[in-house]
């Protein structure tokens, strides 16, 4: 969007965008829940349902009933949690229950319930999460051949109760459910901050209700490694906190995967002294040399370490994402060309690590990508399971034996807020070099119901990533996280936009208020907040030293604005009236301040009406203060300069109302901090919330702040969460303050009025 075009479109998009959504407002109120198709807010979408409109009330004489022998431990425990938290806690009874009574009977019954078609093949483990659901007036049955599959009816049971929780109402019918792939997992970014346990027992348990029975967590520095003590952060997991976890997870019938990269994006490790020895490159701390044997037996070390703390888990993710540079280096390449190129020395130390990971127990996930070619497949273990699908080489791996997961995700590069209704044209691409013109949503689904229906691999899963390391808080992945694992749990007669209308109402609750607009606003004043601001060649940042392509020195890119004017001594003249934000960006900036403000209240409205989800809403609340500031600070820039003008203009005739408007403008610039200092407050408190607080030092250990030489990882540019105002703090108002207070005060004691002396110190922010 550097072009005027770019953001003549973008203004008009943006006013017709408020256009409609002015004109809908009544008609985008939520239907009440008495009047919500049965089922509307389940997520996944069931394989078979056959609900009626006829309706049936339960209540306090209702029973739970359960055989003792095979139905306990979370199942149960999640049931009742579930009724306590509708308002209708239920007596636990055994077998069929007490005579007379209605009751929820919970039955596991090895082959009850029969699947149907499916894209995996294992159909041993999709049975194993079957369930079925029978509603009838007087009976409730939930019946599995296993315990996960009778945890994931309960959740389905209890979605549908929550739609009619005013009524306390279910629909008459039946739901028969099966995945089409056993594995739907999450990752979830904590390379640069860190959840308290508190928040991630809360977000794998949010997960397992939406059926995603597996969470990829990336800690880096934030494990307590024993084996690289220089590495652990400030604040890191402990080992029993690590199994605790673990064990939690799986009481919720979800996978904990430890993840750790290698050989490439480990600057978290590489940055320190005791590592550099390890680097491909002297200079570069982006990868590991894959022929040194210290790093086998580093990596090695490590990644047992997660296993054993995490015992019980099945999988270990091991990330050789984006190693563009294994092979080209002179220490490397002798080995390379010996085994035939640079892939298959990849492959040579996939296999190595892979295998090491194998004999502990672990199904290893793994990148199949550059610069791993079709002919290097033959050198990898079979035991492999590829992470990355690709149609060119699919039907490859399975020849080999290699098993499929279809990865996606719901955000690559873009920060803020993930773009999941973006502005721009289907001839566009995102900062990442992905097509995202149709949305994150719409993207995902299209992804996986290819790979799926294309049938070139022997599927066995999907992965939805979120990458935090572009700086926003995971906290918004969440519509994401749900449909694109929904798809992959059923992707049949499932829309995009179907599958954002039951993420609303299953995540927000029936009594949500238009939370769709919340998305759509928040997603173009986010692309809005990227864009609103120029690029330059960095003078605050140290170089960057390759990309995918080559190894080279070049500028890192930051953001700025042209400076404000600065009016002449003697005169208050002013060069020319340019001002720092160009007409398009800031009509755009007027244009979107009315849809921040609305979509705050909706925000504060819904908030009000949480049950479950305040945190995530006070997140949200969090990201329309961060572009609502943009907007006013873009807005301000642009009136302060009036003003300058308006003080040049009256500097001859009315000395003090040029004074006056010379301190209107300083007025209003110190106006900006506040608010800037304000934004940022309220956003810390929020977030910290439930994360670690990021921090230089404590319990005895240091963050050691260097930046990965390859890739711009923003929360890495500050210590604290002052990465989110960088280029804010950078903007040199504190120059333009000096500068101006000089001419201003030297202009007013030669017109005798009164001095100002009051500093702005920009740059100071707590």
């Amino acid at each position: 969007m550097r072009s005027a075009n770019r953001l003549l479109f973008l203004i008009c998009c943006c006013l017709l965008i408020q256009f409609r959504t002015n004109a809908q407002v009544k008609s985008a109120q939520p239907t009440p829940a008495s009047k919500m198709e049965a089922g509307s807010g389940l997520l996944p979408l069931p394989q078979k349902v056959e609900l009626t409109k006829k309706m049936f009330k339960i209540g306090s004489n209702w029973t739970i009933a359960l055989d003792p022998s095979s139905v306990k431990g979370q199942t149960v425990t999640s049931l009742s949690e579930g009724m306590r938290a509708a308002g209708l806690p239920l007596k636990i009874t055994q077998g069929k229950g007490q005579a007379g009574k209605p009751a929820i009977r919970l039955v596991i019954r090895e082959g009850a319930v029969t699947i149907g078609a499916s894209v995996d093949t294992n159909r041993t483990a999709l049975a194993r999460q079957a369930y079925q659901l029978s509603l009838k007036t007087d009976q409730i049955t939930i019946t599995a051949n296993h315990a996960q599959g009778l945890y994931y009816g309960i959740q389905t049971f209890l979605q549908l109760l929550r739609m009619q929780a005013s009524k306390m109402q279910l629909p008459e019918g039946e739901i028969t459910d099966w995945p089409n792939v056993e594995v739907r997992m999450i990752y979830w970014d904590d390379a640069h901050h860190l959840e308290k346990m508190s928040a991630l027992k809360r977000i794998i348990k949010q997960a397992s209700t939406y059926k995603i029975n597996a969470f990829s967590i990336k800690l880096e520095g934030h494990f307590q490694y024993k084996s690289a003590p220089a590495i652990v952060e400030p604040y890191a997991l402990t080992a029993a906190e690590y199994q605790e976890l673990a064990d939690f997870a799986k009481a919720h019938f979800v996978e904990l995967v430890p993840f750790l990269d290698a050989p490439a994006h480990v600057s978290f490790i590489l940055k320190h002294p005791e590592y550099r020895k390890l680097r491909l490159l002297d200079d570069i701390n982006y990868q590991f040399s894959v022929t040194n044997p210290a790093t086998f037996e580093l990596l090695d070390a490590m990644f047992s370490e997660l296993i054993q703390a995490s015992k019980g888990s099945k999988y270990i993710l091991l990330s050789n994402d984006e190693a563009y540079y294994t092979g080209k280096a002179p220490s490397e390449k002798q080995m390379a060309d010996s085994l035939g190129g640079n892939g298959r020395l990849l492959a040579w130390f996939i296999k190595k690590m892979a295998d090491r990971l194998h004999e502990q127990g672990r199904t290893v996930l793994f990148w199949g990508e550059f610069p791993l070619r079709k002919e290097d497949i033959t050198s990898l273990p079979s035991h492999l399971v590829n992470g990355v699908y690709n149609k060119a080489i699919a039907s490859d791996y399975k020849n080999h034996g290699i098993r499929q997961f279809v990865y996606t995700a719901t955000q690559g590069a873009e920060p803020i807020f993930p773009n999941y209704y973006p502005l721009h044209t289907k001839t566009a691409v995102m900062a990442d070099g992905s097509d995202r013109s149709s949305g994150r949503v719409a993207d995902m689904m299209k992804e996986i119901n290819t790979a799926f229906s294309e049938n070139l691999s022997s599927f066995m899963g999907v992965i939805i990533a979120g990458w935090a390391d572009a700086g926003l808080h995971p906290e918004t992945f969440w519509l994401g996280y749900a449909t694109g694992t929904a798809a992959g749990w059923n992707n049949i007669n499932l829309s995009p936009a179907d599958a954002s209308a039951r993420f609303m109402n299953a995540f927000y609750g029936p009594s949500q208020k238009d939370m769709d607009s919340v998305y759509r606003v928040l997603s173009v004043q986010a692309e809005f907040h990227t864009e609103s601001w120029d690029w330059i060649e960095s003078p605050w940042r140290a170089p960057i030293k390759g990309n995918s392509d080559s190894l080279f020195v070049h500028p890192e890119r930051d953001q700025t604005l042209p400076m404000l004017p600065v009016p002449k001594s003697g005169t208050l003249a002013i060069d020319k009236k340019d001002y720092p934000v160009n007409a398009q960006r800031y009509a755009t900036a007027k244009s979107l301040i009315p849809r921040n403000e609305y979509a705050l209240q909706l925000i504060r409205k819904n908030k009000s009406l949480a049950v479950t989800q305040l945190y995530n809403l006070e997140v949200l609340e969090s990201v329309a203060a961060i572009c609502g500031q943009n907007l006013r600070m873009l807005v301000a820039l642009n009136q302060i300069t009036d003003m300058l003008a308006k003080a040049s203009s009256a500097a001859s005739a009315n000395p003090a109302v040029a004074v006056g408007q010379l301190d209107a403008a300083m007025e209003l610039v110190s106006k900006l901090k506040q608010q800037r200092d304000s934004t940022l407050n309220l956003v810390t408190k929020i977030w910290y919330k439930e994360w670690q607080p990021l921090v230089e030092q404590a319990n005895g250990r240091t963050f050691l702040q260097q930046v990965d030489d390859i890739k711009d990882h923003q929360p890495v540019r500050t210590i604290d969460l002052s990465y989110l105002i960088y280029r804010e703090l950078n903007y040199p108002l504190d120059q333009w303050w000096n500068d101006v207070k000089k001419v201003r005060n030297d202009y007013a004691q030669q017109h005798r009025l009164p001095l100002m002396n009051k500093q702005l110190n920009w740059q100071q922010y707590k």
